[in-house]
């Protein structure tokens, strides 16, 4: 009976893939020592563990999935986000003031000049600065608060443009030796759009907060909660579509000026 329990435990082992190479070679001399010699229970099974523990193999770890989605949140790896703010990458020193000026001047000025040339109601940020009086009655109604509101917009396409890494060769230089496209250009467009029209929204949130004395107000509320909310919308969407068309137009225009292999920054 004992004999039978060695052999089994033997061939069991082998199959498992737990011995080595001259598996043959231990099992015929198992059964050489069962045959000569009589062991008690206990000798037995201390024999069995020794020679079990022998033979078994160290098996490598198992790779885990966790750690390279832990490696993807590390701040110390490029490709996480926080490093997109703090260390990024700028292939054109240049380009981000450009795209501060576009988005801050060019931008709310286009959009000043077509609601006036369309006899549309002002923004309400376009409200005068100062106290007027019977002389001066627009003054600071213009330049400075479009200077103001724009420097907000300026402030959500520099975030966003970081986000989508936008500032990298890839993302302006449509060169052979870079390698890059339109499409990669418009793609980063596209992504540093969504973010900053995501932060244009939070702000404006925060800011009709702050304009109700600290309440949150939504759509049904009242009627003057109402009439500010609409108006908060239709302000949200002049600065999407202006900001799109001033800053899609330059950074278009500016990868234009790589096909050809020149450097430009």
């Amino acid at each position: 009976m004992m004999m039978s329990i060695r052999r089994f435990a033997i061939l069991f082992a082998s199959v498992c893939g737990n011995l080595p190479h001259n598996a043959t070679g231990l099992l015929s001399n198992s059964q050489h020592i069962h045959a000569s010699s009589k062991l008690t229970h206990a000798h037995t099974y201390t024999y069995t563990y020794t020679y079990t523990q022998s033979i078994s193999p160290i098996r490598p770890a198992r790779s885990s999935h966790i750690v390279p989605l832990l490696a993807q949140n590390n701040p110390n790896d490029e490709s996480s986000m926080l490093t997109r703010f703090t260390s990024p990458k700028i292939a054109d020193p240049g380009l981000p003031l450009a795209d501060a000026l576009i988005a801050q001047i060019v931008a709310p000025s286009l959009q000043v000049f077509w609601l006036v040339s369309q006899a549309a109601p002002s923004p309400t940020w376009l409200q005068p600065l100062f106290p007027t009086s019977q002389l001066l009655t627009t003054r600071g109604s213009l330049v400075a608060p479009t200077l103001i509101h724009g420097a907000g917009l300026a402030s959500c396409w520099l975030l966003a443009a970081l986000a989508a890494k936008a500032y990298e060769r890839e993302g302006f230089d449509i060169s052979e030796e870079n390698g890059s496209s339109y499409a990669e250009v418009l793609w980063r467009l596209v992504q540093a759009g969504a973010f900053a029209v995501g932060l244009l929204i939070l702000s404006t949130q925060f800011d009709l907060f702050w304009e109700f004395g600290g309440k949150f107000v939504q759509y049904g509320d009242g009627e003057d909660s109402n009439l500010r909310i609409l108006t908060a919308a239709v302000e949200v969407i002049n600065d999407c579509f202006f900001e799109g068309i001033a800053l899609g137009s330059w950074r278009l225009y500016r990868a234009s000026l790589t096909k050809d292999g020149i450097d430009w920054s």
